[in-house]
């Protein structure tokens, strides 16, 4: 186990370079939606919590979790919610 979490670890990446949070949801094995992108976590909150309580309504929430990298994933039944951070592509980093 303690080699699965070093490797865990190791692989670790944190975003270099801007980066905004792409929040999401769908179903489980059918694809998903983008709801929202936002140059700032925080700034999904609003939007988040409303498609958390739709979710909850309908399902309930079976699984929420936070990641070390601040995305977070709520399930509930067969539908899905994330927020994610992603590293945006700048004309830097295409010139190199």
């Amino acid at each position: 186990m303690a080699d699965i979490q070093l490797a865990n670890q190791r692989n670790t990446r944190q975003p270099i370079g801007p980066v905004v949070w792409i929040l999401m949801s769908g179903e489980m094995h059918e694809g998903g939606e983008i709801l929202g992108v936002f140059t700032d976590r925080d700034l999904a909150r609003g939007q988040f919590v409303a498609a958390a309580q739709r979710i909850h309504r309908s399902f309930g929430i079976d699984d929420l979790r936070e990641d070390e990298d601040g995305s977070i994933l709520l399930e509930g039944g067969c539908d899905w919610l994330s927020l994610e951070p992603h590293t945006v592509t700048t004309a830097v980093e295409i010139d190199a």
